[in-house]
């Protein structure tokens, strides 16, 4: 059978979207666990160097959000809320409680040196709390959306498009364009909490497979290359403000031209959608499949080099320690995806 005869031809982009992310999310780690750690102004070349690379990656989140919305949110594809509960929701408090207890342990055992048999419900509580190892924040948020998504799908059928854009305009303008002339003019402009992105992101996933169909003739008529150039514009401008312009401001996923890159990136690759041939298609889903164990696992590798061994990237040139430090995470990390899969019980209820 022709990969373009099945159903994963479609989703192909996605699986590439979700291999790109992951190592993405892997190298902002491999930064920022080593930046978080130090006086960052104390090294300006590797200040300049983080701000930069951190313009250029940190899509990644944003673009996981996407993906959500744009299968979880497909008219097409009717989701009751007791399976949403029972499959999906219940995936992710399994990685929470599987990987989080253990992490919110570790930590524990780093700062008191010592073990008691009390830290198991002391690391329980943690996760309650959404107090285990920072990365594990991303399960909370996509639990929430997950829970709320039977509602507004039900939400979404029943309103005009025009509206949905409107809300959209909303969330974007008080969730990131207002905060961020806050942010660089120090105004007073109302804002909504920064949470609110998310809820953008994901309901810009329903607009991108609502419009595939009417998009169709788009793609033909150059819209691809016209959505390329733009992303090597927005590339190249957030580069010179950091290098020439010396633009030092910074903010999360909420950041306009990290919301931009995001919806242009995404596009992109779904308007680029090709008829793979098998082996290739199967070679992206398969490495798709190992994106949320690598997620949960990465963090277990970056830990060890600068709270365990105490080794930094920062303690060498950095244009020679990050790409070192960043393939030997992502592969460390992979081989153990790859190995947690192995496990039944594991891949079908968790990974």
């Amino acid at each position: 059978m022709k990969m373009s005869e099945t159903k994963e031809a479609r989703y192909c982009f996605l699986d590439i979207l979700r291999v790109a992310a992951t190592c993405a999310v892997v190298l902002m780690h491999t930064l920022t666990g080593a930046v978080d750690a130090v006086d960052i102004s104390l090294y300006p070349a590797e200040r300049l160097v983080y701000l930069v690379v951190m313009d250029l990656i940190t899509w990644c989140v944003p673009v996981f959000v996407l993906i959500s919305g744009y299968l979880f949110l497909n008219p097409d594809k009717p989701i009751a809320f007791l399976q949403m509960l029972k499959k999906y929701c219940r995936r992710i408090l399994l990685a929470l409680f599987l990987f989080g207890v253990p992490y919110a342990m570790l930590e524990l055992l780093l700062v008191e040196k010592t073990f008691r048999f009390s830290m198991l419900g002391q690391s329980i509580w943690l996760v309650l709390q959404g107090k285990s190892w920072s990365h594990m924040w991303y399960l909370y948020l996509i639990l929430l959306l997950y829970v709320l998504t039977p509602a507004m799908k039900w939400l979404l059928a029943r309103i005009p498009v025009a509206l949905v854009y409107g809300i959209l305009a909303v969330l974007v303008v008080g969730s990131s364009i207002f905060p961020f002339f806050n942010k660089l003019l120090q105004m007073g402009l109302p804002v909504l909490p920064d949470g609110g992105i998310y809820f953008f992101y994901y309901l810009c996933g329903y607009l991108f497979v609502c419009r595939e169909d009417c998009e169709k003739q788009s793609r033909r008529s150059g819209a691809y290359p016209i959505i390329s150039v733009m992303i090597l514009i927005l590339c190249l401008g957030m580069v010179i403000s950091r290098v020439i312009w010396g633009f030092s401001l910074q903010m999360a996923y909420n950041y306009p031209f990290t919301v931009m890159l995001a919806l242009l990136l995404f596009d992109t690759a779904r308007r680029s959608k090709i008829e793979p041939g098998y082996r290739i298609g199967t070679f992206w889903q398969t490495a798709g499949s190992l994106c949320f164990s690598i997620y949960l696992v990465h963090p277990v590798f970056i830990n060890l080099l600068y709270k365990f061994f105490h080794i930094s990237l920062l303690d060498y040139p950095i244009g020679i320690s990050l790409p070192v430090f960043f393939v030997g995470v992502l592969f460390l990390a992979t081989l153990s995806a790859w190995i947690l899969r192995k496990i039944p019980v594991l891949k079908k209820y968790c990974l």
